[in-house]
């Protein structure tokens, strides 16, 4: 039976990620999908509206092997994954996507721009979610937050909702040294609130994401665009299974 959900935040909790950022792109005159490989390393990363299909980075550069590694599709791991990891800060995050930019959008990026965008596209709360959180954390079971995050946004996102009223434990892969979709996060969330992956759900809008936690052992709600379907998919799930609760 089912004792637990734990919820992703970004795209989840809250409004979508990085909403209008093809549109930026384009006006910006940057190559379809240069700017998300410029932002996280990958073209299809999921969360965010405009997404581009990786061939086309891959058909940019695939007659200039020195481009693809400075472009992360091989070599390093991606910043924003050690920005998500805690392993760099937001200053240095920035500094090194400033000096990558020309070898992938072949320009530099302009700042003052992107930081008008990314003021302009803060996420909301979807609340439908954070009122089923409520009815779930009333019925009796127990309720977690794994996230990929930024140690620097933590003053902001933590307020957004009533966070620690609502979850027993919080997991933030910039507080832990790791990311979904590692399977040690996943293992950690689990160990922290002392159960097994298969008496929980989890919710997230990563299919990447997701595919690990269902590969853990977890039964997983891919949250997509409609909040209602996501949450009537969690219904289904707790319906099946049966819940028990504290």
């Amino acid at each position: 039976m089912i004792s637990t959900v734990i919820f992703d935040f970004g795209g989840v909790i809250s409004s979508p990620l990085f909403v209008g950022i093809g549109d930026f792109e384009a006006a910006e005159g940057y190559p379809k999908g240069s700017l998300l490989q410029l932002l996280f390393g990958e073209t299809h990363y999921i969360g965010v509206e405009g997404r581009a299909v990786a061939a086309a980075i891959a058909e940019a550069v695939s007659d200039d092997p020195d481009a693809v590694e400075g472009a992360g599709v091989i070599g390093d791991e991606p910043d924003w994954h050690l920005l998500e990891k805690g392993e760099i800060d937001v200053a240095t995050y920035f500094s090194r996507l400033s000096e990558r930019a020309p070898a992938i959008l072949g320009t530099d990026i302009d700042m003052e721009a992107y930081g008008r965008f990314w003021r302009s596209t803060a996420p909301g709360v979807h609340w439908m979610v954070v009122h089923k959180i409520r009815a779930l954390k009333d019925r009796g079971l127990r309720l977690g937050l794994l996230t990929n995050n930024v140690k620097e946004f933590g003053e902001h996102w933590r307020t957004m909702f009533p966070l620690d009223e609502l979850f027993e434990e919080v997991v933030d892969s910039s507080h832990v040294g790791m990311r979904k979709p590692e399977r040690g996060i996943y293992e950690l969330t689990c160990t922290r609130m002392g159960i097994t992956p298969e008496e929980a759900v989890f919710v997230d809008d990563n299919a990447d994401n997701v595919a690990a936690a269902r590969a853990y052992g977890m039964e997983v709600v891919h949250f997509q665009e409609d909040p209602w379907a996501a949450l009537g998919a969690l219904d289904a799930i707790l319906e099946r299974r049966g819940v028990r609760t504290s």
